[in-house]
């Protein structure tokens, strides 16, 4: 007899790390995804608590699903991710509806904790241990045909920042072999993947039985049917001159780096627990800058941790209006619970926090604009993803510099194939481009 595969429906909140952690649990329970929650015979939100803002929106999403609930007894809702792993038993008994919450890394046993609850639809059932021994065995669901993916090469966190969550979510760092990395890197490109974004919390940290990353890059180089790689998130210290000479000389490594500073203030970085100045920061970018002078850069910056004072905020500003990110991912600081920071005396008021955010991310747009307009009448090429967002009848892809292109008057073929297209207009977050 042949058995029902399940429906599921998955809302999922976070980084790239969640996202990719989703295609796991697709994978994991051998389900048929849907669009329509009420199509679906389990229901799962994936969350975030990276951020308490974070963490509320995912707990909040719940509640949406609780009239389903109610209509149909059979339906499955679980909660998995890092909110998950951070209160467990506390949300089952907070949320009656909920069947069942699993930390990121127990995914591999879903398909057993589902199975179970649908023989016994009144237990409830929670599985956040860390002592799990096979954490990547689980490969990511692909759609046929999809033209980028996602591979983690780490998980968890060794680095003790004092604002972040990770290492109590997440656990201590674990390395993946090479083997698996290429393994499943295959199995997406084998699948029509054409770009793959490697991904770790450090991911420049990886190393295994004696390789490094710039080895690893160099090994991804070599895969056929691979035209770009990315990756992210990478820790200044572990940008090391090998890095550097594996991304210059490998054509397939894009153009743009993810490179978090958090704070342009010395006192601010060692009150984090970054591990390194601003000088050393300031040195990695002119080195990487000398090597790919076309690099694109981005970041991330906590704003209002500790006791930052006005002169540590005015050394931030100085930061981005120097080195000019594209992009800043920029955030007032929200204490974590298991964090250093939790135990500090001083914190930056929320009031004092919001005007300077207000302030660097007004700089930032001012900054993203002028660097998009650089790139009026250039042309590059353009790997195409699907239809754009902003007008159906155009089809959008990014550049190697990681540049959103919506181009105008191409026809669906092409999505999946790169296009050389001659940028027309440009905006804060996006280009617009013919195809020439």
């Amino acid at each position: 007899m042949r058995v029902k595969k399940l429906s599921v429906f998955i809302e999922t909140y976070g980084c790239q790390m969640n996202e990719y952690d989703s295609d796991r649990i697709l994978n994991s329970l051998s389900g048929i995804p849907v669009n329509n929650p009420s199509d679906a015979d389990v229901i799962i939100v994936n969350t975030c608590a990276i951020r308490e803002k974070a963490d509320h929106k995912a707990t909040s999403a719940l509640g949406r699903y609780k009239n389903l609930k109610k209509s149909n007894p059979n339906l499955l809702i679980g909660m998995t991710g890092c909110v998950a792993q951070l209160y467990g038993k506390k949300l089952i008994k907070q949320i009656p509806y909920l069947d069942f919450v699993v930390g990121p890394r127990s995914i591999p046993k879903l398909m057993n904790i589902v199975k179970d609850l649908k023989d016994s639809l009144d237990v409830k059932k929670i599985e956040t241990s860390m002592d799990v021994q096979e954490v990547f065995e689980i490969h990511p669901y692909h759609k046929k045909d999809k033209v980028n993916g996602f591979v983690s090469i780490q998980q968890g966190c060794n680095k003790e920042c004092a604002y972040c969550i990770v290492p109590t979510v997440r656990g201590k760092e674990i390395n993946r072999s090479l083997e698996d990395i290429l393994e499943e890197s295959k199995l997406l490109i084998n699948q029509g993947a054409k770009e793959l974004t490697y991904i770790g919390q450090t991911v420049n940290s990886w190393k295994h039985n004696g390789e490094r990353f710039h080895n690893l890059l160099d090994y991804l180089g070599k895969l056929g049917g691979l035209e770009r790689i990315r990756f992210t998130t990478s820790f200044p210290r572990d940008v090391t001159s090998k890095m550097i000479d594996s991304m210059k000389n490998n054509p397939k490594i894009c153009r743009q780096l993810h490179l978090p500073v958090q704070s342009g203030s010395n006192k601010v970085l060692k009150s984090m627990n970054r591990t390194y100045t601003i000088d050393w920061y300031r040195e990695s970018i002119r080195k990487l800058r000398e090597a790919m002078p076309d690099l694109s850069l981005s970041t991330d910056i906590i704003i209002g941790f500790s006791n930052e004072t006005d002169e540590d905020f005015q050394e931030t500003m100085k930061l981005i209006e120097d080195i000019r990110f594209d992009t800043v991912y920029s955030f007032k600081y929200s204490i974590r619970p298991g964090t250093l920071g939790e135990k500090m005396d001083v914190h930056v008021s929320d009031e004092i926090a919001s005007d300077r955010l207000y302030k660097l991310q007004k700089k930032q747009k001012e900054i993203s604009l002028e660097n998009n307009i650089q790139h009026i009448s250039k042309a590059y090429e353009v790997l195409v993803e699907g239809v754009s967002k902003n007008n159906s009848d155009d089809l959008f892809g990014r550049t190697t510099h990681n540049k959103v292109v919506n181009i105008r008057n191409l026809d669906r073929s092409f999505v999946g194939k790169m296009v050389n297209v001659k940028i027309k207009e440009a905006f804060q977050n996006s280009l617009i481009g013919e195809i020439y």
